[in-house]
């Protein structure tokens, strides 16, 4: 996964939101990846519940996770790599 950094002037959720998108565009966390549950991450870093909520709240908005009630975060497919592997233009 990543680490975190206390000290840093970064703030946790901003460094959740980077360490996340690091993993998607290194292909770490691929499309449909399910992503740590918000207890799980908080306790394995040692930062609230709400920080983890603040940071897949952000990560939602950006368009790389889905929500999936009563089943968690996971990582969406990026519009990106949709039209790349459809050759989809709206030209044609």
């Amino acid at each position: 996964m990543f680490s975190l950094d206390s000290q840093s002037s970064t703030p946790l959720v901003t460094q959740i939101v980077e360490g996340f998108r690091r993993l998607i565009d290194e292909g770490a966390m691929r499309a449909g990846s399910k992503a740590p549950s918000i207890r799980q991450f908080a306790h394995a870093h040692g930062v609230s519940v709400f920080t983890v909520v603040d940071a897949y709240d952000r990560l939602v908005a950006q368009g790389l996770f889905s929500s999936r009630p009563h089943s968690g975060f996971f990582v969406r497919q990026r519009q990106v790599d949709a039209l790349a592997a459809g050759h989809f233009c709206a030209h044609e």
